[in-house]
Order: C-alpha cells, then structure tokens, then sequence
C-alpha cells in the first residue's frame, strides 16, 4: 500500500496542475531554459534510461552549462523584422539530489541557479533595459517509475526496457529574467530503451510538458511536446567511458494564426566517465536549432554525481562496467549470477540453459516432478498419481458429492492414475487408504463418512484391475487435521476464505505405502494366485491330484519307490521290501518296531515299514504281507478302501 501510494503522487499533482492552467495567453515572460539534464547517474544528458537509481542509494551532484544566444527576440517593422538578442549569454548551475525505492521508482530535485547573464536593451519591446544577470530558476521535482515486466532484471546487461517520468516545477525563480513561467508546470515522459551486452544503449523519450500560456515580443509559449534519442557506447568498458550522442526537441503543441510555432531542438555530444569510488562525470556540447526560443548557437556542459561506494547504485554501475570477457557465454550474466558462466542460459535460470528432462513442456526449474511427465492431467509438471516416499502422492484431491460416499467424475482420471501407479509397481504390496473430513459433523458421523468414503474408493481401484489383497481402507474422519478449523461451521458459501481454505485442505484421501516387497510367484500347477495346494497335516493329498502320491500315503504299484526319487523326508530310499539285494531298513527316529500309530511319514532307508494308521472303518486292516511278497489280491493300498 505505501508503494502505491508514492507512485500515484505525480499523478495527482499533474492533475491539479492540468485544473490550474489558464485558458488564454497572457502578456508575460516565460522560462527560457530547456536545457534540463537528468540528476539521476545512470541517465544520460537530456534522454532518460529505463533504469531508476538503486534502492535507498542517495545521490548528489551539480551540472553546469554556458550558452550563447539562448533566447533571441524579433522586434516587428514595415518590412522587416529585426532580432534582439534578449540573453546573449547564460551561466547556469543546478544542484541536484535523489534516492531510489525498492529498485522499483527514484525521486529527484533539481535546483537551478543562474550565476550570470546578459542581454540586450528590451526597452524597444515596451519594458526595462537588460535583464537581471544573477536569480533562481524553478525547484524542479522528478520521479520515475520502472514498468513491471517490461524491464531488465536485475543482474542482466541485456534486454528492453521501459519505464514512465514526470516532473512538476514550482515557479520559484524570476519571471522577468526569464528564468520562470510564473505558475505551476510539469509534464510526464515515457522511456524506452535497450541494452546490448557488448556496451551499446539505445534510448528514446516521449511526453508531454504543460506550460501556462504566455506571449512576449512575438514569442507564445503553451504546452509543449517532448522527443529524444540517444545512443550511448562504451568505448573502454573496464575503466567506464563511454561516449553519449543525442537528439532532443520540444515542439509547441499550441498553435497561434500569426504566429509558425516554436520548435526549440537541440543536437549533443557528450564523454562520460563512471569511476568506481561512486563519482560519475559527463562533459560535452551542443548546438541549436534555429527554430525556436531557448535553443543556443552553442552550449557547453558538464555534470558531476556523487553515490556512495558502497550503495547499491554504484554496484550496478561496477557491473555495467565488466568487460566482455568476464562473460564468456554472452548471455548477460557475470560473476556469482551466472551458475553456467561457459554455457548461454536465460536470467530465470540463473544463466542456465532451461532443460526439460522429462519432456513434459515444464521447464526443470518450473517441474516440481523434473523426473516424471506431467501426461495430459498433470499439474505444476507433476503427474495426477506419483510415488513419493511412503505415499502415491496425488496433485488433484478426490471429490465427492456432499454428504455422501460417490466419487464426482472428476476425480475419475486422479483414481485411474493411482490404479495405473500400483499396476506399474508390483512391489508395492500393501497401501492403506485413508479418509479424513472437516470438522463439520459429529465425531461419529464423521468417521462413518470417511469409512463409506475410502471404501468407495477401493471398490473403484479394485474395478480398475487392482488385486484387493493389496488394499485396505481406514476412515479416520476428523481425527487428524492438516489445519485447525475447530471454528468453521456452516455451508460453504458462508465460511470466511481462510476456514473454506482450511475445510478443503482437512476433506483429503490420502494413499499411503506400508510394505514393499516382491509379487506372490504363480503356482506351479497353474491355479490361481493364493489357491496354491497345501498338504494337510496327516500329508495326504487330495485324491484328485494327479501325478502325485495315491491316498494314506502308500507307494504305487509293487509297493516300491523308483530310484532317485526323494519322499517327503527329502532323502533317497534305496530299494526295499522284496527288492534283490535290499538291505533291512531302519527305524525313523524311532524305535526298532517302526513310527507310532497314525503316522503317516515315510520311514528312512532301512528302516521296517510302519504299520498303517487305523481306519475310520469298521473292518479291522489285513495283516500286511510277508517281506519280498506282493500285496494279497483284492487289498486295497495302505489297509483302506
């Protein structure tokens, strides 16, 4: 608010100068000077840059100029008009002082003082003889205002520039030495400039200057337009000279029937030299145009500005004074700004070239996911579903319709690519979601809500091809905030902006990684994933399967184990029972009589076979065959039918 107000203060003051400027011409004196250089240091003579003085940076100075012949008067006769030199010579000094805001505008004073002046004798014209050689001339205030977006930035020697101007003069000098208008003046100027990173500056000014009206000796003065270009070239770059050369005129905007109009022009030459202990001085000349009032036969000029060394006004000054060289890549960053001194880049990225890694069209300092394309729904260079830390991170909340558990279809394409997130990541065995509410509800409500909520969701990722053993929904409702909107109650479109903000911020879904891990294998048998076949605890398989053991665990065919193939035990039986050369078999951990009753773990190599487990039957088992014999014809195997 204290910005906006110092800016709209010239334009208030041109205001009332515009209410309070006379209809009519009067009979009068004007000022007749029009050579005002700038006071800020940056500037160049009579044409502004672009560039304000820096921020809370004082500067002072004072310039001086000697002209010939700034005002010439024509006394009318039958037939000729004969010239009277009204100043034939004018010496002038002003002091000038300003201070910069915020990088942002300057104000600038500038007081004139005319040490010495002569003229001819006036009294033909109906007045006094010579004018008064020693007075003041007008208090001149000024400030400029840089334009927003359409300027350098800091810490760049390249690029456009604008900015606006304007200036009121208070009538504090001598109106009849011509060196006041005798009223209230001022006017406003638009600049543009461009700065060329090997020391070239181009410039130009446009405005307008609102003067009273005033006649004298055949000269009328009202409001004048204002024009200038100028050019300014480093000539050597490390010590801070450079040359000036400009163009300026002020052509009258009012138009009299006897009389063509004034054009008062000028062309300047000028030498600068910026030092670096915050002194900066400009000398040169000028010639008129003769055309106009207040253009000299000649002029000659200096200026000198003072700032601290260590404001911040001279370090831009230091800064526009690097060479070429301290900018290899000529990208118009030097020194600590530019973090890619050997490689061109743009002053946003720190004179880096802008990289989009993952060709998303986000530029990597913008990408707030430089790694992973934003896709056709993403936000700020984010995807709409991410995986960050313990949680797939979603750029778009999901949305339900008031009060209720069904998910609005806009937050269709937000569930699809969380769904697509746990597709692409098998290892992400397990993810909770988690619903939370505003505080607007009961406790238990709200928790009800949350639970209706999350479980909608899984229903919804489930649809999409999501394995459900992966998933679990836990409503929390208004347990865990974000913010506290213990304060905000009622509809939405009575809430404050900070508690719809908050409410907002505490209605989230929240997908949150516990376990990684590798993905089930398939099974063997080619059943689905979790129908794996698991022996029982008697280790009988079903009957169904083939290719396994025959039911209660008893060997196929003869009674005998092929070669080489391992039982349950997970040792190889060398052939037993009625095979040649078998050897008597050994107990299994157990004693010589074999395994205890109902058993149904094979014995070891060596060991007497056990004795079949009872049967749920009735009918007692038939004794089991005499070693080295075949089972009885009609036997069913292992004692059972």
């Amino acid at each position: 608010m204290r910005k906006r107000s110092l800016l709209l203060l010239p334009l208030l003051a041109l205001s009332a100068l515009l209410a309070e400027s006379p209809a009519l011409a009067e009979e009068g004196r004007f000022d007749a000077q029009v050579f005002r250089p700038a006071a800020a240091p940056r500037d160049l003579v009579m044409v502004q840059k672009s560039e304000v003085i820096g921020d809370l940076s004082p500067t002072v100075g004072l310039y001086s100029d000697i002209a010939a012949d700034p005002l010439v008067l024509f006394l009318a006769g039958d037939d000729t008009k004969q010239a009277v030199n009204a100043i034939t010579g004018r010496l002038e000094l002003a002091l000038l002082a300003g201070i910069g805001f915020f990088d942002v505008f300057d104000v600038t004073m500038t007081m004139p003082l005319i040490l010495f002046q002569e003229g001819g004798n006036l009294r033909r014209f109906g007045t006094e003889g010579s004018v008064k050689s020693t007075t003041v001339g007008d208090l001149r205030l000024s400030t400029k205002i840089s334009l927003p977006y359409l300027n350098r930035k800091e810490q760049v020697k390249e690029g456009f520039g604008m900015a606006i101007a304007g200036n009121l003069n208070f009538p504090t000098g001598d109106q009849n030495a011509f060196a006041s208008d005798g009223a209230l003046s001022g006017g406003a100027t638009l600049i543009g400039d461009y700065r060329f990173n090997f020391g070239l500056l181009l410039a130009a000014n446009a405005g307008i200057w609102l003067r009273p009206d005033n006649q004298f000796a055949g000269v009328r003065v009202g409001d004048m337009a204002q024009f200038g270009v100028a050019a300014e070239q480093y000539v050597v770059q490390r010590w801070g000279l450079s040359v000036i050369g400009e163009v300026y005129g002020y052509p009258s905007l009012t138009s009299y029937p006897d009389d063509p109009g004034q054009i008062p022009a000028e062309a300047l030459l000028g030498l600068r030299w910026q030092t670096k202990h915050g002194i900066t001085i400009t000398f040169g000349g000028s010639f008129g145009a003769a055309c106009g009032f207040g253009a000299p036969a000649i002029r000659f000029f200096n200026v000198i500005t003072w700032q601290p060394k260590t404001s911040q006004e001279q370090e831009e000054i230091n800064r526009l004074q690097e060479r070429d060289n301290d900018d290899p890549d000529r990208d118009g960053l030097i020194g600590a700004a530019d973090r890619c001194p050997d490689v061109p880049g743009s002053p946003e990225n720190f004179g880096c070239p802008d990289l989009d890694t993952d060709g998303d069209g986000f530029f990597d300092r913008d990408d707030q996911c430089p790694d992973k394309p934003a896709g056709p729904h993403g936000k700020n260079g984010c995807p709409l579903a991410f995986v960050k830390g313990d949680e797939i991170v979603i750029t778009e909340q999901v949305h339900f319709a008031t009060d209720r558990d069904i998910i609005l279809e806009d937050s269709n394409p937000t569930l699809e690519a969380v769904a697509q997130v746990l597709i692409d990541n098998p290892d992400i065995r397990e993810v909770r979601i988690e619903g939370h509410t505003d505080v607007r509800a009961t406790d238990l409500y709200n928790m009800a809500l949350s639970q209706r909520r999350v479980a909608s969701v899984m229903a919804y990722l489930i649809a999409k091809g999501v394995d459900p053993a992966r998933l679990q929904a836990v409503g929390y409702g208004h347990t865990q905030p974000i913010y506290d909107d213990t304060g905000c109650v009622g509809p939405d479109d009575r809430l404050s902006p900070d508690c719809q903000f908050m409410t907002s911020k505490n209605r989230r879904v929240v997908f949150r990684i516990l376990r990684y891990g590798n993905a089930a294998p398939k099974p063997l048998t080619g059943s689905p994933e979790g129908s794996e076949q698991i022996l029982p605890s008697g280790g009988v398989l079903p009957q169904k399967t083939q290719g396994t053991l025959p039911t209660q665990g008893t060997l196929p065919g003869q009674g005998v184990l092929k070669p080489n193939v391992l039982p349950s035990g997970g040792s190889a039986l060398p052939p037993a029972g009625g095979v040649p050369g078998g050897a008597a078999p050994l107990p299994n951990r157990g004693d010589a009589s074999g395994l205890p009753s109902g058993s149904s773990v094979l014995p070891r190599s060596g060991s007497p076979a056990p004795a079949p487990a009872p049967s749920s039957s009735t009918q007692p088992p038939a004794p089991a065959p005499a070693p080295g014999q075949p089972p009885r014809k009609g036997a069913a195997p292992g004692g059972t039918r």
